[in-house]
Protein backbone atom coordinates (compact mmCIF):
# COMPACT_ATOMS: atom_id res chain seq x y z
CA UNK A 1 0.00 0.00 0.00
CA UNK A 2 1.55 3.24 -0.74
CA UNK A 3 1.50 6.09 0.76
CA UNK A 4 -0.53 9.32 0.27
CA UNK A 5 2.15 12.38 -1.06
CA UNK A 6 2.49 15.06 1.92
CA UNK A 7 -0.19 18.10 0.84
CA UNK A 8 2.48 20.98 -0.04
CA UNK A 9 2.57 23.99 2.59
CA UNK A 10 -0.15 26.90 1.93
CA UNK A 11 0.49 30.12 2.37
CA UNK A 12 -1.98 32.15 4.46
CA UNK A 13 -2.80 35.56 4.37
CA UNK A 14 -2.58 37.72 7.65
CA UNK A 15 -6.30 38.72 6.59
CA UNK A 16 -6.72 35.26 6.32
CA UNK A 17 -5.96 34.55 9.57
CA UNK A 18 -7.49 37.73 11.06
CA UNK A 19 -10.90 36.76 9.79
CA UNK A 20 -10.67 33.15 11.63
CA UNK A 21 -9.59 34.94 14.27
CA UNK A 22 -13.07 37.10 14.91
CA UNK A 23 -15.12 34.24 14.03
CA UNK A 24 -17.04 31.84 16.77
CA UNK A 25 -17.83 28.41 16.55
CA UNK A 26 -18.72 26.64 13.65
CA UNK A 27 -17.35 29.35 11.61
CA UNK A 28 -13.49 29.29 12.46
CA UNK A 29 -13.87 25.58 10.95
CA UNK A 30 -15.55 26.34 7.79
CA UNK A 31 -13.20 28.93 7.26
CA UNK A 32 -9.97 26.38 7.85
CA UNK A 33 -11.54 24.39 5.15
CA UNK A 34 -12.37 26.98 2.71
CA UNK A 35 -8.57 27.90 2.95
CA UNK A 36 -7.09 24.41 3.45
CA UNK A 37 -8.87 23.52 -0.06
CA UNK A 38 -9.24 26.45 -1.86
CA UNK A 39 -6.54 25.19 -4.18
CA UNK A 40 -3.42 27.77 -5.81
CA UNK A 41 -3.60 30.87 -5.79
CA UNK A 42 -4.38 32.24 -9.49
CA UNK A 43 -4.77 36.17 -10.01
CA UNK A 44 -7.97 36.52 -10.92
CA UNK A 45 -9.51 35.02 -7.98
CA UNK A 46 -7.47 37.93 -5.81
CA UNK A 47 -11.12 40.18 -6.04
CA UNK A 48 -9.02 43.50 -4.68
CA UNK A 49 -5.19 42.78 -6.43
CA UNK A 50 -5.59 45.45 -9.10
CA UNK A 51 -6.04 48.33 -7.47
CA UNK A 52 -4.12 46.98 -4.57
CA UNK A 53 -0.87 46.83 -7.00
CA UNK A 54 -1.70 49.84 -8.65
CA UNK A 55 -1.89 51.98 -5.01
CA UNK A 56 1.54 49.92 -4.05
CA UNK A 57 3.17 50.93 -7.94
CA UNK A 58 1.99 54.39 -7.25
CA UNK A 59 3.87 54.91 -4.35
CA UNK A 60 6.89 52.69 -5.15
CA UNK A 61 7.38 54.11 -8.81
CA UNK A 62 6.74 57.73 -7.43
CA UNK A 63 3.70 57.90 -10.44
CA UNK A 64 1.75 59.93 -8.19
CA UNK A 65 -2.20 59.12 -7.26
CA UNK A 66 -3.25 59.81 -10.96
CA UNK A 67 -1.94 56.63 -11.84
CA UNK A 68 -3.85 54.78 -9.75
CA UNK A 69 -7.61 54.93 -11.63
CA UNK A 70 -5.87 53.70 -14.97
CA UNK A 71 -3.75 51.27 -13.80
CA UNK A 72 -6.14 49.64 -11.42
CA UNK A 73 -8.94 49.42 -13.77
CA UNK A 74 -6.92 48.23 -16.85
CA UNK A 75 -6.78 44.89 -14.66
CA UNK A 76 -10.14 44.37 -14.98
CA UNK A 77 -11.55 41.26 -17.19
CA UNK A 78 -15.46 41.82 -16.09
CA UNK A 79 -17.47 44.67 -15.37
CA UNK A 80 -18.69 43.34 -11.84
CA UNK A 81 -15.24 44.67 -10.10
CA UNK A 82 -15.61 48.04 -11.54
CA UNK A 83 -18.00 49.75 -9.61
CA UNK A 84 -16.01 48.59 -6.92
CA UNK A 85 -12.85 49.75 -7.87
CA UNK A 86 -14.04 52.92 -8.97
CA UNK A 87 -15.34 53.89 -5.45
CA UNK A 88 -11.91 53.05 -3.87
CA UNK A 89 -9.69 54.53 -6.11
CA UNK A 90 -11.72 58.03 -5.45
CA UNK A 91 -11.82 57.23 -1.44
CA UNK A 92 -7.97 56.57 -1.65
CA UNK A 93 -7.28 59.34 -3.94
CA UNK A 94 -9.38 61.64 -1.64
CA UNK A 95 -7.33 60.58 1.60
CA UNK A 96 -3.90 61.18 -0.39
CA UNK A 97 -4.92 64.92 -0.93
CA UNK A 98 -2.07 66.71 -0.70
CA UNK A 99 -0.12 64.94 2.18
CA UNK A 100 3.36 64.57 1.83
CA UNK A 101 3.55 60.76 1.60
CA UNK A 102 7.52 59.06 1.01
CA UNK A 103 7.70 55.43 0.33
CA UNK A 104 10.19 53.39 1.90
CA UNK A 105 9.62 49.55 1.59
CA UNK A 106 7.54 47.80 3.85
CA UNK A 107 8.66 45.05 6.53
CA UNK A 108 7.20 41.96 5.66
CA UNK A 109 7.91 38.64 7.16
CA UNK A 110 6.49 34.70 7.16
CA UNK A 111 5.67 32.79 10.14
CA UNK A 112 6.14 28.78 9.08
CA UNK A 113 3.76 26.17 10.87
CA UNK A 114 2.62 22.77 10.36
CA UNK A 115 1.25 22.58 6.98
CA UNK A 116 1.22 26.29 6.48
CA UNK A 117 2.90 29.52 6.46
CA UNK A 118 1.32 33.11 7.69
CA UNK A 119 2.40 35.75 5.38
CA UNK A 120 2.49 39.18 7.50
CA UNK A 121 2.45 41.68 4.68
CA UNK A 122 1.45 45.43 5.10
CA UNK A 123 1.44 46.61 1.88
CA UNK A 124 2.54 50.59 2.29
CA UNK A 125 5.69 52.03 3.88
CA UNK A 126 4.76 55.69 4.28
CA UNK A 127 6.26 58.28 6.08
CA UNK A 128 3.08 61.09 6.44
CA UNK A 129 4.45 64.64 7.73
CA UNK A 130 7.51 63.13 8.78
CA UNK A 131 6.25 59.87 10.31
CA UNK A 132 6.90 56.31 9.09
CA UNK A 133 4.17 54.12 9.03
CA UNK A 134 3.86 50.19 8.09
CA UNK A 135 0.14 50.46 6.81
CA UNK A 136 -2.24 47.81 5.88
CA UNK A 137 -5.00 48.29 3.20
CA UNK A 138 -8.78 47.09 3.91
CA UNK A 139 -10.83 47.36 0.91
CA UNK A 140 -13.80 45.62 1.74
CA UNK A 141 -17.06 47.12 2.26
CA UNK A 142 -17.88 45.84 5.89
CA UNK A 143 -16.42 48.72 8.07
CA UNK A 144 -13.12 47.76 10.08
CA UNK A 145 -13.83 46.45 13.75
CA UNK A 146 -12.21 47.00 17.00
CA UNK A 147 -11.13 43.68 17.39
CA UNK A 148 -10.10 43.21 14.02
CA UNK A 149 -7.96 46.43 13.95
CA UNK A 150 -6.25 45.03 17.01
CA UNK A 151 -5.48 41.80 16.66
CA UNK A 152 -4.09 42.43 13.34
CA UNK A 153 -1.56 45.05 15.07
CA UNK A 154 -0.47 43.03 17.68
CA UNK A 155 0.38 39.90 14.77
CA UNK A 156 2.18 42.87 13.02
CA UNK A 157 3.99 44.02 15.85
CA UNK A 158 5.55 40.50 16.97
CA UNK A 159 6.34 39.72 13.66
CA UNK A 160 8.77 41.60 13.05
CA UNK A 161 10.81 44.35 14.60
CA UNK A 162 9.12 48.09 14.36
CA UNK A 163 11.43 50.90 14.83
CA UNK A 164 10.11 53.01 18.07
CA UNK A 165 9.50 55.59 15.96
CA UNK A 166 7.45 54.00 13.67
CA UNK A 167 3.49 53.30 13.48
CA UNK A 168 1.42 50.03 12.61
CA UNK A 169 -1.94 51.36 11.07
CA UNK A 170 -4.85 50.07 9.42
CA UNK A 171 -6.35 52.68 6.73
CA UNK A 172 -9.84 51.60 5.82
CA UNK A 173 -10.26 53.09 2.40
CA UNK A 174 -13.44 53.38 1.89
CA UNK A 175 -14.01 55.46 4.87
CA UNK A 176 -10.61 57.46 4.11
CA UNK A 177 -9.88 56.28 7.56
CA UNK A 178 -6.56 55.66 8.91
CA UNK A 179 -6.06 53.60 12.24
CA UNK A 180 -3.12 54.29 14.30
CA UNK A 181 -2.63 51.07 16.27
CA UNK A 182 -0.16 50.65 19.74
CA UNK A 183 1.05 47.16 20.46
CA UNK A 184 -0.85 44.90 22.52
CA UNK A 185 0.75 42.99 24.83
CA UNK A 186 -2.62 41.87 26.22
CA UNK A 187 -3.71 40.47 22.85
CA UNK A 188 -0.90 37.91 22.89
CA UNK A 189 -1.93 34.94 24.82
CA UNK A 190 -5.13 35.07 22.58
CA UNK A 191 -3.28 35.49 19.22
CA UNK A 192 -0.78 32.20 20.50
CA UNK A 193 -4.12 30.27 21.11
CA UNK A 194 -5.70 31.18 18.10
CA UNK A 195 -2.58 29.98 15.87
CA UNK A 196 -2.60 26.52 18.18
CA UNK A 197 -6.25 26.05 17.28
CA UNK A 198 -6.02 26.86 13.41
CA UNK A 199 -3.45 24.77 13.56
CA UNK A 200 -5.02 21.98 15.04
CA UNK A 201 -8.49 22.21 12.81
CA UNK A 202 -5.62 22.53 9.77
CA UNK A 203 -4.51 19.14 10.24
CA UNK A 204 -7.69 17.75 10.57
CA UNK A 205 -9.93 20.09 8.01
Amino acid sequence: MTSMPPMPECRISLSDFVDFVTRSGMPKLTKVRQLKHRGEYHAYSDFYRGIREAIIAAHADNRGKESIGPAALSTLEEDKRRHHYEALIAAYSRWWGRKELVWSEPQQAVRRFDGFHLKVNPELGLSIAGEPHLIKLHFKEAPLSKRYSEVLACIMYESFPVPPAAKVAILDVRRRKLHSLSPTPKLSALVAGELAAFSAMWARA
